[in-house]
């Protein structure tokens, strides 16, 4: 048997009819009947002239009506541009009806065409956009979530930030050749302004319809911007272009300075080294990934992966980078730190050299610059985000510190306190591995290392002594030192701990050893007969260290001929060291001098004189 309908009562018949009659009403309704009174509302509103054209709504039994104008004129706020506040041809407006009821406004779809909008907001909050309350300077309450631009220019201000942009949208010349393969992007858009007084320009193509807020719905880009002399260019999708909720492109970016693009990213950036990167970018709501990403800063180049995750509001950035060849100085700049050209002086700053002139005492010298950087550690930024950063550097330069060879480092931050563990860096044909921790919750930061030296080889660590004659060994080492501060001068102020050096076997030049032993026979003899090296039997080194003030412990060198004994200071605050130095030849000489060495001064650049040996330094 078929199943049938059951035949509707009259009631429902009746209610069926009387809708069926009002949607015929509302269809055959002339909504240009509220043209007028609509025009002279917002026009006494606003006050000023406001003419419609042609005015029409589109129900579409649905709760997001459509309103559709033609020859639109807006005159634009007295205090505004001269030009009008909008002019258009056609334009179309559809929005929610429950967000209107609930008074936050969301248009959905903004659809120009042939139009010219000029938007203007004051340093105050006053806006010319706003038509039923002009004076109201509260925040907006419109969401604007698409547009739809058709031939149409588009000028936008806001005084407050300085920011200045005109756009304008044509049919792209792809779209204009018909080619299959550019279809997907008709519009064309050109745009040009000024932020923070930095002019910048563009030229993309991009799809019909542009997304801005939380529509989840995607276009294409392609093109090109400039700021300054920093250039970028992109290729891919985005959604939603106020907050991206997706982006996938590829994107090429190079410029003088990070600091250049501060502007137009949420939080500071560091003034870098000259930069140039590519990589590709994925983004959703929660997670953004720059994934392969090659370049160079500076004279070092980068590559790898990073991704940022959102979670819980709090952002967590993973990275994975590597370096065929850095510059200390190029990484520095990636955080903002600027580290101090290599003093010409340096080269001059030899042992031997010193020592030779150490009857006479060596002439005035301006200080160099300090060894432990003044730059200040910004301690909220820690704890504004959480990190796990892997980098690895095969050779690493620096023009301050000519004996780096590598650095492998991982670098853990979380919920305020970072870690370097390992910190591992290539120094002098050694290496010094451990753990630094940086803690930014107290104030002023804290820190801890722990550092172990590995064979550095000491003549490569202060330099070749003499041409021709070599003085090496591998040299052990400890550091345990904690500090507060929010520079590393301050940190290394402040320093409480110990460091001590051996080593345990090695050579030393003939002519140096006689030098330190005060032996001037000796000294006379080998510059005859040439310089030869001596073996090392134990030198070490020890200091006990407070407030970054620290007393020596031991300090000694025995060579095969002599044993030099020595104490002093070495001072962390001021950046100095007072050492004394008391040689003991196994087989004295007779112009031997009974004499003790005082190195005293800047760390690095002590000065090298003869004392009498009961003198101390002062403690």
């Amino acid at each position: 048997m078929p199943f049938r309908l059951p035949k509707p009562g009259r009631k429902t018949r009746v209610v069926l009819g009387l809708l069926v009659v009002l949607g015929l009403a509302v269809a055959a309704f002339d909504w240009n009947w509220l043209r007028h009174p609509l025009e002279n509302f917002l026009s006494e509103a606003s006050h000023r002239e406001v003419k419609i054209g042609h005015l029409g709504v589109d129900l579409a039994f649905s709760l997001e009506p459509t309103v559709h104008v033609q020859d639109l004129y807006i005159e634009n706020a007295p205090w505004a541009d001269k030009r009008p506040f909008a002019v258009a041809r056609e334009a179309s407006i559809t929005f929610s009806l429950k967000s209107v009821w609930e008074k936050r406004p969301v248009i959905s779809r903004l659809v120009l065409v042939d139009a010219e909008l000029d938007m203007e907001r004051q340093a105050d909050g006053l806006r010319n956009w706003r038509l039923r309350n002009p004076e109201d300077r509260g925040p907006g309450r419109v969401k604007l979530l698409s547009l739809e631009p058709h031939r149409t220019t588009i000028r936008f201000v806001r005084r407050d930030i300085d920011f200045d942009v005109t756009a304008a949208a044509s049919p792209s010349q792809s779209a204009a050749d018909v080619k299959a393969e550019d279809t997907a992007h008709p519009t064309r858009i050109q745009f040009k302004g000024e932020f923070g007084g930095t002019p910048f320009a563009g030229d993309v193509e991009t799809g019909q319809l542009l997304t801005f807020l939380t529509t989840g719905q995607s276009f294409p880009i392609r093109g090109r911007a400039s700021a300054g002399k920093t250039r970028a260019d992109v290729d891919g999708i985005i959604a939603d272009l106020f907050y991206p909720s997706i982006i996938d492109a590829k994107v090429h970016i190079a410029g003088p300075s990070l600091s250049d693009l501060r502007g137009f990213f949420r939080g500071s950036l560091p003034a870098s080294r000259p930069y140039e990167f590519e990589t590709h970018i994925t983004q959703t709501e929660a997670d953004t990934s720059f994934g392969k990403v090659r370049g160079t800063i500076g004279r070092s180049d980068l590559t790898g992966d990073i991704s940022i995750a959102r979670h819980n509001g709090r952002p967590t950035i993973r990275a994975t980078l590597r370096s065929k060849s850095a510059d200390l100085a190029d990484l520095a700049s990636l955080f903002g730190a600027h580290l101090p050209a290599a003093a010409a002086t340096a080269r001059s700053d030899r042992a031997n050299g010193q020592l030779e002139k150490a009857t006479a005492g060596p002439p005035d010298r301006a200080l160099p610059k300090r060894l432990f950087p003044n730059h200040v550690f910004n301690g909220e930024r820690l704890k504004a985000l959480d990190a796990h950063v892997s980098l690895d550097v095969k050779t690493l330069k620096s023009a301050g510190f000519p004996t780096l060879e590598s650095l492998h480092v991982v670098a853990d931050l979380s919920d305020g306190i970072l870690a370097l563990n390992p910190l591992k860096v290539g120094v002098a044909g050694g290496l010094v591995a451990g753990v630094v921790t940086l803690d930014g919750k107290q104030k002023p930061l804290s820190a801890n290392a722990k550092l172990d030296f590995k064979n550095v080889e000491l003549e490569q660590l202060l330099g070749r002594l003499r041409k021709g004659a070599k003085s090496a060994g591998p040299l052990q080492g400890h550091i345990d030192l904690k500090g507060r501060g929010d520079t590393v001068a301050a940190l290394m102020a402040s320093a409480s701990g110990s460091a001590e050096f051996a080593m345990q076997s090695g050579g030393i030049s003939n002519l140096l050893d006689a030098k330190i032993g005060l032996n001037g026979g000796k000294i006379l003899r080998l510059m005859l007969t040439g310089d030869r090296a001596i073996g090392i039997n134990n030198a070490n080194a020890s200091f006990d260290f407070k407030k970054g003030r620290g007393q020596s412990t031991a300090i000694l060198l025995d060579t095969d001929q002599t044993r030099t004994e020595g104490s002093g200071i070495v001072d962390l605050r001021d950046e100095t060291v007072d050492v004394l130095l008391t040689p003991h030849p196994k087989k004295p000489g007779l112009l031997s001098l009974h004499r003790t060495i005082r190195v005293h001064g800047p760390i690095r650049q002590p000065r090298f004189t003869l004392a009498e040996k009961e003198k101390e330094p002062n403690s």
